[in-house]
């Protein structure tokens, strides 16, 4: 049987690979895929619904869960899904993506905060609808009849 894992020997260490992972952290670091996980099984979501819904497979979720980052498109995805805004407990991640958004597409002297309010929404319904088609297409050419 082969002790080594991940190019390190958890029984010379005494260490399992979660807690060697933690070890290895930094206490300042978020692990996005646990937050992510512990979000969705805190709402009394089902994974396997959740991974159907997003036309993934249930490893590739979990292996989602074992990332120390997650993308802004994989958050919205999951957030989208269980109606969860992941933008307060990744900051950082969001407003990367909001700030190149801004750049290329800037807001015309928007008055009141409803007008700001509503151009977010009507931006993320039609980004929704494109990833859809997208994902039709692709569902399309992938299995033609």
């Amino acid at each position: 049987m082969n002790a080594i894992i991940s190019g390190k020997d958890f029984f010379k260490v005494g260490l399992n690979p979660e807690s060697s992972r933690a070890a290895s952290k930094d206490s300042s670091q978020k692990h996005a895929g646990s937050i992510v996980e512990s979000i969705i099984r805190k709402q009394g979501h089902n994974i396997s619904k959740l991974a159907k819904y997003m036309k993934i497979s249930r490893c590739t979720l979990y292996k989602w869960f074992e990332h120390d980052t997650l993308p802004f498109d994989i958050l919205v995805r999951i957030g989208s899904y269980t109606n969860y805004d992941f933008s307060s407990d990744f900051p950082e991640v969001f407003r990367s993506s909001s700030e190149a958004e801004i750049e290329q597409h800037p807001l015309q002297n928007p008055s009141k905060e409803n007008e700001k309010i509503d151009y977010w929404i009507r931006k993320y319904i039609l980004l929704l609808e494109k990833y859809n088609e997208c994902l039709i297409n692709q569902n399309h050419s992938q299995n033609p009849k």
